[in-house]
C-alpha cells in the first residue's frame, strides 16, 4: 500500500494522543488490541490501514520524537522544525497514570527490646561472696571436679559437621513457549483483520453493483422514453404530410375544368 500522507499521520496520532487510548497503552503484547481499535477509528475517517501498519508506524514515530525532543533538551529552543512534534509529545511525552504495581515495601521489624539489667549486687553481698571462694581450696576442688586433662579435652572435642547445602531444583520455563503463545496471538489477529477486510470489500462491491445496476436501468428508461418521443413525433409528421397531400391534390382538382363544361353542343 501507498506511503503514509501528512493527513494520515495527523489522523493517527490524533487517536493515539487521546485519553482514552493513552490510558489502555501498557507496553505489553496486550497493546495489539488497542492497535486493532486504532486501526477501526482510523478507517471510520477513512485512512484503512492494519493494525501491523498503525504498529510500525507510531514506532517510527516514536523514534523520530526522540530524536527531535532530545535535540531540543540539548540545544534549547522553543520550536522544533518538525509538522508532528506537538502530536507526539502529547502522544509519547508524558504516560497516563498507570496502575502502582510496586510492592509495598515492609516496614522495618521493630529492635527487640533491651534485656533488663541484672540484679545490682550490694556491697555486703559482694563481700560474703567474695568470703565463701576465699574459703573453698583449691584442693576441694580437684576433690570434686577432679584434675584436667588439656589432651582429653582436646580428643572430646571434634569440630562441628559442614552443613550440605539443600540443592532444590527449579525449572526456568521456556520461552518458546511464551513466543509461541505470542505468534499465535499475531495470528488470530491478523486473521481477524484480514477477515474484517474481505467483508469490507465485499460490502463495497455490493454497493458498487447496486450502484451500476441502477445507473443502467435509469439509461434504459432514458432510451425508452427518448424511443417513444421519436415515434410520436414521427408519427405527428406523417399526418401532416398526408394532410397536406391531401390539401394539395384537392387545389389540383379544384382547379382543372371539369368535364361537363369541356364538351360542347
Amino acid at each position: 500500500m501507498h506511503n503514509w500522507q501528512e493527513n494520515e499521520i495527523k489522523e493517527l496520532l490524533s487517536i493515539r494522543g487521546s485519553e482514552a487510548i493513552r490510558r489502555q497503552i501498557t507496553g505489553t503484547v496486550k497493546d495489539s488490541v488497542v492497535y486493532n481499535r486504532v486501526s477501526k477509528l482510523l478507517a471510520e475517517r477513512g485512512v484503512y490501514r492494519t493494525h501491523m501498519q498503525v504498529i510500525s508506524k507510531l514506532k517510527a514515530l516514536r523514534k523520530q520524537y526522540t530524536k527531535y525532543h532530545q535535540q531540543k533538551i540539548r540545544f534549547g529552543g522553543d520550536r522544533v522544525d518538525w509538522p508532528f512534534y506537538e502530536q507526539c509529545h502529547l502522544a509519547f511525552g508524558s504516560s497516563p497514570p498507570m496502575l502502582n504495581t510496586m510492592k509495598r515495601p515492609r516496614s522495618p521489624t521493630p529492635p527487640p527490646p533491651p534485656a533488663p539489667p541484672p540484679p545490682a549486687i550490694s556491697g555486703k553481698h559482694q563481700e560474703v561472696v567474695v568470703s565463701l571462694w576465699d574459703e573453698v581450696d583449691d584442693r576441694d576442688i580437684n576433690k570434686h571436679l577432679g584434675p584436667v586433662d588439656v589432651d582429653d579435652e582436646e580428643e572430646q572435642y571434634s569440630p562441628p559437621e559442614p552443613l550440605h547445602p539443600i540443592r532444590t531444583t527449579y525449572t526456568v520455563p521456556e520461552k518458546k513457549t511464551r513466543k509461541t503463545t505470542v505468534m499465535e496471538q499475531v495470528s488470530t489477529l491478523v486473521s481477524a483483520t484480514v477477515s474484517q477486510l474481505k467483508e469490507m470489500d465485499a460490502s463495497m462491491q455490493a454497493q458498487e453493483d447496486a450502484r451500476l445496476q441502477r445507473l443502467m436501468e435509469h439509461e434504459k428508461e432514458m432510451q425508452n422514453s427518448l424511443m417513444n418521443q421519436l415515434v410520436a413525433m414521427h408519427e405527428r409528421i406523417s399526418q401532416e404530410n398526408h394532410q397536406r397531400h391531401l390539401e394539395l391534390v384537392d387545389r389540383i382538382l379544384s382547379s382543372l375544368p371539369s368535364p361537363s363544361s369541356s364538351s360542347g353542343p
